[in-house]
């Protein structure tokens, strides 16, 4: 997120992974056409690559089950584990649909601008947003990943994730994003003790310079954390005096989405709501 005039940078990578994905995605265009697969050759045609560099990523792709051979004829067609990833995918995609009313109410009702994010990895990315009615907005983009540990969202995910999670984001380092970044494990886990009492986040322009949010877990049938939601704005109208204000918001709307979801929330354990 930035208060940013939303111009977009970024780079195409030339890798071994770019490469493999060249692979992938001309035996998917191949099998949509024929579902009996595509032979080496015709894989090698549609992706560009090598012929040889085509037969390590296909080896490798089938250990993984993502793709699979074909033992009578030799030809290649998208595996099994492809079906797993799809599935993961519309899980999340599930929460965003249950999630847009709610994330529209809240923008609404705020005049600032309203995410949904799921974690990724040690990062969350995010899957849904609504903007702010302002003139001046935050600038985000569905499908950015960012930190855990310095993003209101993050925390929300991390306060209630388990420990081994919440040390791997430790030992990869917390690099500061701000001078207001928490850096050390000491204030980071005290932080998130803070977030589990009130039941929301609270991002002190840690990430981003002059911008706050306050986020909230949002919960699956299975009790566990599944996604976070948030309010983002400026300093000047994320106020210190508001912030209580917006918190309570979001937590309340985190525990309808969850509530949706068929699941359970923990509730706070503080309910003055305290900023700090």
């Amino acid at each position: 997120m930035s208060l940013t005039d939303g111009k977009k940078t970024g780079k195409v990578a030339s890798s071994t992974v770019v490469k493999a994905m060249h692979v992938l995605n001309a035996l998917t265009e191949l099998t949509e056409q024929d579902p009996q697969g595509a032979s080496v050759s015709e894989i090698t045609r549609v992706s560009g690559e090598h012929a040889s560099s085509v037969c390590k990523h296909l080896a490798a792709f089938e250990q993984y089950g993502l793709v699979e051979q074909d033992a009578v004829t030799g030809r290649y067609r998208i595996g099994y584990f492809a079906l797993k990833l799809s599935n993961a995918l519309l899980k999340r995609m599930n929460i965003r649909e249950i999630a847009y009313p709610f994330l529209r109410r809240l923008a609404d009702q705020t005049g600032e601008t309203t995410h949904l994010v799921v974690q990724s990895g040690l990062r969350v990315v995010y899957i849904d947003k609504v903007e702010s009615s302002r003139t001046i907005r935050i600038h985000s983009d569905v499908g950015t990943a960012n930190p855990m540990y310095c993003t209101g969202v993050g925390k929300a995910l991390l306060a209630y994730s388990p420990e081994t999670v919440i040390r791997q984001v430790i030992n990869e380092g917390l690099k500061p994003y701000t001078k207001y970044t928490l850096t050390t494990e000491e204030a980071l886990r005290e932080d998130l003790e803070k977030t589990r009492i009130r039941g929301y986040s609270i991002d002190y322009e840690e990430h981003e310079a002059d911008l706050r949010c306050v986020g909230a877990p949002v919960f699956n049938h299975l009790g566990e954390v599944a996604a976070s939601i948030s309010i983002a704005g400026p300093k000047w109208r994320m106020s210190d005096d508001r912030l209580p204000e917006l918190g309570a918001l979001v937590r309340e709307t985190a525990l309808e989405i969850t509530r949706k979801l068929g699941g359970e929330a923990p509730a706070p354990t503080d309910k003055k709501d305290p900023a700090s």
